[in-house]
C-alpha cells in the first residue's frame, strides 16, 4: 500500500484508523474509477417529453405526432389514430426502454409499439418522382429541350436554338421516356425571348435568366455544383444592357457542404447550417471528401441558422442512395421524391449522396405495454435495437396506435448497453472511431 507520510510515525490507534481511511479512500477512487468507465463503455441515454410543456428545451424526443407535424395538442392521441415520434441518441446501444405516463382514466395496457431506424428526413412520405433540373439541356429524337420553371420547353427547330447562342454538344442525350418526368410547356419560337433559368457566361461571371432577370451566381464553383460549363451561354458585356441585373446573389445547389473558418456547413435554401461537431458530421452520413472549401463572399450570401445537431433533419436538396437497388431519393419540402431515371439522377449526382437502405428502414422491432411494477399509471416494454445498431442512419422512429383515446402526460425513452464482452469490444471500436473523426481520420 502507498504510504504518503513515511516521515510520521503515528499512534497505533491513530495508524490504525489512518490505515482505514487509505483503504476507504482507494475503495472510493477504484469504484468512481469503474462507475466512470462503466458508464463510457456501456452508456445509456435516457430521452423525455412532456406535453405538459411541449416548447421546453428539456424535451429531447423529436417530433411527437399524429398526421401532419403539429404535437398533439395536450397529448390527446384519439383511438385508431397512428402515433409517432422520433429518438437520435448518441452511442451504441442494445436495448431501448419506451414508457408512457396517460392520464389516470387512460388504459393503454396491450398496446404494440413499433420502432425502426434509419435518418430522419429517409422516414419522410414518399412524393411524386422528380424531373430535370431547372436549366438542364435535353435532346431526344433530333428535338431540343430546356427544362424552364419544371416542364420541358421544346426549341421550334435546330437552327433557332444555334441562333440564340446554344451549343448542339450542351444538350444531353436521353430516352423519350425520360422526358415524362416534367412536364411540356410552350415551345420556344423567338429567338430574342430566353426561356427562364437558361445559364449565360459574359465578362468571367455565370449568370441565370428568372422573370426577366439576371442573377450572377457568387462564383464559379456555385455555378458549377449545379451545372456543366458548356450548358452556359456565352455573350459580349453588351447583353448585361438588355436585362436588369440582379444584385441578389445565386448560391450553390441545396445540400451541399461547405468550410468557412474552421467550421462545415450544409447550404440550403440560401440558408447556411453550421454542424456542431465531426461525430454529427458522420452520424448524419456525410463525406469529409465532398466538402467545398468557401471564402467570405460566398457565406456571407447565406443567412446562418442555428448549430445543426443530429436530432434535425437532413435540409432540402439532400440526396439519399439505397445501395441495394441503387435508386436515389431527393428531400424537399418535408417530402422523399423517388428519382426513377438513371438520366435524371445523373443531373443531381454532382453532390455525393447519403447512404441509406430502404430494406432495413422498413424492419420493425416490437413490444407490448405493461404496467410498471412499482409505479402507478405507467406503462413500458423494452425493444431489442441492437440488432438495428448496424442500420443505415442516426434516428429511430416509434409508432404506436391506442385503442382507446389517450391523453398523454409524459413519455419517455431510455437507450441502454448491455453488459456483454461483445458490447465492450464494440464500444472500445467506437470510442476509436469518435477519435480518430475528431481528427479528421478516416477509420480503417
Amino acid at each position: 500500500m502507498i504510504n504518503l507520510t513515511k516521515e510520521i510515525k503515528l499512534k497505533h490507534d491513530l495508524q490504525k484508523k489512518y490505515v482505514a481511511a487509505l483503504v476507504v479512500l482507494y475503495v472510493t477512487f477504484l469504484a468512481g474509477m469503474f462507475f466512470v468507465a462503466y458508464r463510457i463503455l456501456f452508456p445509456s441515454a435516457p430521452l423525455f417529453f412532456s406535453f405538459s410543456n411541449a416548447n421546453a428545451l428539456k424535451n429531447n424526443l423529436l417530433f411527437p405526432r399524429t398526421s401532419g407535424w403539429d404535437t398533439p395538442e395536450k397529448g390527446i392521441i384519439k383511438a385508431g389514430e397512428k402515433f409517432i415520434f422520433n429518438a437520435a441518441p448518441s452511442g451504441f446501444f442494445s436495448k431501448a426502454k419506451i414508457s408512457f405516463a396517460p392520464e389516470s382514466s387512460a388504459d393503454i395496457k396491450g398496446t404494440r409499439v413499433d420502432a425502426r431506424k434509419s435518418y430522419m428526413a429517409f422516414f419522410l412520405p414518399d412524393g411524386n418522382p422528380v424531373g430535370f433540373k431547372d436549366g438542364t439541356l435535353l435532346t431526344s429524337k433530333e428535338k431540343y429541350y430546356i427544362v424552364s420553371n419544371g416542364v420541358l420547353r421544346e426549341f421550334e427547330n435546330q437552327s433557332l436554338m444555334q441562333e440564340m447562342g446554344y451549343s448542339k454538344n450542351a444538350f444531353t442525350q436521353v430516352k423519350e421516356d425520360d422526358l415524362g418526368y416534367n412536364a411540356h410547356g410552350e415551345m420556344i419560337s423567338d429567338p430574342q425571348k430566353y426561356p427562364d433559368n437558361t445559364a449565360f457566361f459574359v465578362d468571367d461571371i455565370y449568370y441565370q435568366l428568372k422573370n426577366g432577370e439576371l442573377f450572377p451566381f457568387v462564383s464559379e464553383k456555385a455555378f458549377l455544383s449545379s451545372f456543366d460549363p458548356s450548358q452556359a451561354i456565352t455573350k459580349s458585356s453588351d447583353f448585361l444592357s438588355l436585362y436588369p441585373v440582379s444584385e441578389d446573389l445565386l448560391g450553390y445547389a441545396d445540400g451541399t457542404l461547405g468550410s468557412f473558418d474552421g467550421s462545415v456547413y450544409i447550404l440550403s435554401n440560401m440558408k447556411s447550417y453550421p454542424i456542431i461537431n465531426p461525430e454529427t458530421f458522420v452520424s448524419m452520413g456525410y463525406d469529409w471528401n465532398t466538402v467545398i472549401p468557401l471564402d467570405s463572399e460566398e457565406i456571407s450570401i447565406y443567412e446562418k441558422q442555428k448549430t445543426f445537431t443530429r436530432s434535425q433533419m437532413h435540409p432540402d436538396g439532400t440526396l439519399f442512395l439505397d445501395e441495394k437497388s441503387g435508386k436515389y431519393y431527393v428531400v424537399s419540402s418535408m417530402t422523399k421524391h423517388p428519382i426513377e431515371s438513371d438520366a435524371v439522377a445523373k443531373t443531381y449526382r454532382k453532390q455525393k449522396p447519403v447512404l441509406a437502405s430502404l430494406e432495413d428502414s422498413e424492419k420493425v422491432f416490437s413490444c407490448d405495454l405493461k404496467d410498471e411494477d412499482l409505479t402507478l399509471n405507467i406503462y413500458s416494454c423494452t425493444i431489442p435495437v441492437v440488432e438495428m445498431e448496424l442500420f443505415p442512419g442516426n434516428a429511430y422512429e416509434i409508432s404506436t396506435i391506442f385503442g382507446d383515446d389517450a391523453n398523454l402526460q409524459t413519455m419517455n425513452m431510455t437507450f441502454r448497453t448491455s453488459f456483454t464482452w461483445k458490447n465492450f469490444m464494440l464500444s472500445l471500436s467506437n470510442i476509436k472511431n469518435r477519435i480518430l473523426t475528431n481528427y479528421n481520420i478516416t477509420p480503417e
